[in-house]
């Protein structure tokens, strides 16, 4: 029950904090559609948040769209080995953005107006504020860890949009 609850405060934070109704509502339908699991679960202290996330996700100067392909990527790696808060991804295959976070988009803005992140034209790159706190959060893993981190971030830089979408498809439905 303490999960829900957890949940919940997260979802009355997306609206209050990040004014974003959006990612409260897509964290709502995720505590409806799993509630009977969280039940039995305790609230979590995150190792990652999703400013976090965002913060390694940007090596470089980067797409936006490309920031959520690399969010997706460094989540599905970091989650099975820590706490990391659950960004909810969408994937709407047609589109630019084809993979899509309503709450990390709403983490995104938050940390450009905090000066974090600057972005211009849809290209995102780190300040030197940023850059520190990329540092400092890097700084808590293992080596093998960032080293693994980095080269999911470069290998996704190198590619263009429709060969991520190849890319993706391919490491979701394993046919690698």
């Amino acid at each position: 029950m303490q999960k829900i609850i957890q949940l919940i405060n997260e979802a009355i934070e997306e609206i209050e904090k990040y004014g974003s109704c959006e990612s409260a509502y897509y964290l709502l339908k995720y505590i409806a559609s799993h509630g009977e699991k969280f039940i039995e679960e305790k609230s979590v202290n995150y190792d990652f948040t999703l400013d976090n996330l965002i913060l390694m996700s940007v090596l470089q100067e980067t797409h936006k769209y490309k920031l959520f392909v690399s969010s997706f990527f460094i989540y599905d790696y970091l989650s099975k080995k820590f706490h990391v808060q659950e960004p909810l991804f969408i994937f709407r295959w047609g589109k630019t953005y084809f993979i899509y976070s309503y709450r990390i988009n709403a983490r995104l803005e938050s940390l450009v107006k905090n000066q974090f992140i600057s972005s211009r034209k849809g290209i995102l790159k780190l300040t030197k504020k940023g850059e520190n706190e990329r540092e400092n959060i890097f700084s808590s893993l293992l080596s093998t860890d960032r080293k693994k981190l980095e080269e999911i971030i470069d290998n996704i830089n190198r590619m263009k949009l429709k060969e991520l979408r190849i890319y993706t498809k391919k490491y979701l439905f394993s046919i690698q």
